[in-house]
């Protein structure tokens, strides 16, 4: 067959080329694919189509993936219990991928169905389902699995952090390092939104309320340490939460000061779009604007519109929209361990966690 290849590229017969191996190669492979190849040991094939890969037509490709390959894999998908698998689906599956590409959606959707009814009955405190789930995120696209985590993951996450008893006197963790745990399953921004909205909005409050009253600075700083370490190290990278555990400490550098303690505005939960939007604002020259068109497009969008001091043209006061900047914080290593309580025995200054 390689010499008929290279004499049909020769002559430019590449028709007469397919047809030959329509009729001569694609009855064999059609043969051993339905009634020798089994399903769960994918390598004869693989190695059949991958010695061939020069040889065989794009054309004649598809027909084997679609008349052969695809309805053993649907089967196999299709009769799979994830709940009592004796052979893992995704070492049947994942070979394929490269050679399948679009043709794998309609197996990766039905693998999402068998998922999703495992996963209608979970809870938190049971591991199975990060186990269960963890293999599949490199199968499936970016929007496909975030649809996934969106519907069956991260509700369930948001309220195991609403559920979060936040104590320092008796503080129980296990709950908090669960949801930790699925940062390499759950995409990032995902979270960093349960984070940032369902943990730090009790936690500063806690701190806040600690702060107010006669604190112990090192028991108040032992605490804090303690859960930044209880933080991935993925998280503590994120702008959005090191500007929350920018907010404690300067909490505790005032309470430190003898100052009154006042919890700066949190993170909005919608500061990505306020900052797009001012972004764009000026971008589009929103400085032409009317006083009256300014101040409606500072409402829609919610951002702050609001005179510059000392800046006028045309013996008019300009206005302009503003957004939020916020500092950084070095990052810290922590281990989190289940079952463990909050004990960290650093006695560093608040000052130097802001470095």
């Amino acid at each position: 067959m390689s010499m008929w290849k290279d004499l049909s590229d020769m002559w430019d017969v590449s028709t007469l080329y397919t047809q030959l191996v329509l009729e001569i190669v694609l009855p064999a492979v059609r043969i051993f694919g339905i009634n020798t190849w089994d399903v769960r040991d994918p390598e004869p094939m693989l190695r059949f189509l991958e010695s061939w890969d020069k040889l065989i037509p794009p054309s004649v490709l598809h027909t084997i993936l679609d008349t052969i390959v695809m309805p053993k894999l649907s089967s196999a998908v299709d009769s799979w219990d994830p709940r009592q698998e004796t052979v893992t689906i995704r070492l049947l599956v994942h070979p394929w991928l490269p050679i399948l590409g679009q043709k794998s959606e309609s197996l990766c959707h039905s693998i999402c169905k068998k998922l999703s009814n495992v996963l209608d009955g979970w809870h938190t405190s049971g591991l199975f389902a990060h186990i269960i789930l963890s293999p599949w995120k490199t199968m499936f696209s970016s929007a496909n699995w975030e649809q996934l985590m969106c519907r069956y993951i991260v509700p369930k996450l948001q309220v195991a952090l609403q559920e979060l008893q936040i104590n320092p006197a008796n503080q129980k963790i296990d709950e908090f390092c669960l949801v930790m745990s699925w940062i390499s399953v759950v995409p990032m921004h995902l979270m960093v939104y349960l984070t940032e909205r369902f943990f730090f909005a009790k936690w500063l409050q806690v701190l806040y309320h600690w702060l107010s009253t006669t604190p112990d600075f090192e028991q108040i700083h032992n605490w804090y340490l303690g859960w930044k370490g209880l933080i991935p190290q993925e998280l503590l990278a994120n702008e959005n939460i090191r500007a929350q555990l920018n907010i404690g400490l300067n909490m505790m550098s005032q309470a430190a000061d003898g100052l009154k303690v006042v919890m700066m505005e949190q993170w909005p939960l919608e500061a990505h779009q306020q900052k797009a939007a001012a972004a764009e604002a000026r971008k589009e020259g929103a400085a032409k604007l009317t006083l009256k068109e300014g101040a409606a497009y500072a409402q829609k969008n919610k951002l702050l519109f609001k005179p510059k001091p000392g800046r006028m043209h045309n013996v008019q006061q300009i206005h302009g929209f503003d957004n939020i900047a916020l500092g950084g914080l070095s990052k810290s290593n922590g281990v989190c361990q289940k079952g463990r309580r909050m004990d960290p025995s650093n006695t560093r200054h608040f000052a130097e966690d802001a470095q």
